[in-house]
C-alpha cells in the first residue's frame, strides 16, 4: 500500500473499511466490533478446513494452533472506543 499512492488513497478513502484502516496506522487501535467479526470469522473457517477439508491429525493441530496465535495476536491490540 505504501508503495503505490494511487492504492495508498484508494484504501483510506474507501466506505467500508478505510476508517479501520486508518485508526489502525494512526494508534494502532482496532474497534471492539471488528476485532469480534475478525476472530469469528478465523475461528469458523479454522473449523470448517479442519473437520471438512482436512484428514491428517498433525494439520489439524497446526491449523488450531494458527488460530490460538493469531486470535491472541488480534486481541492484544488497544480496542478502539
Amino acid at each position: 500500500m505504501r508503495g503505490s499512492d494511487k492504492l495508498y488513497h484508494k484504501v483510506m478513502n474507501n466506505k467500508y473499511f478505510g476508517s479501520t484502516v486508518r485508526n489502525f496506522q494512526e494508534d494502532k487501535s482496532i474497534p471492539l466490533k471488528t476485532k469480534i467479526m475478525i476472530v469469528a470469522m478465523l475461528w469458523c473457517t479454522i473449523l470448517l478446513s479442519a473437520f471438512f477439508a482436512i484428514s491428517a491429525l498433525w494439520l489439524r493441530l497446526l491449523l488450531f494452533a494458527i488460530a490460538i496465535g493469531v486470535t491472541i495476536h488480534i486481541l492484544s491490540y488497544k480496542t478502539k472506543k
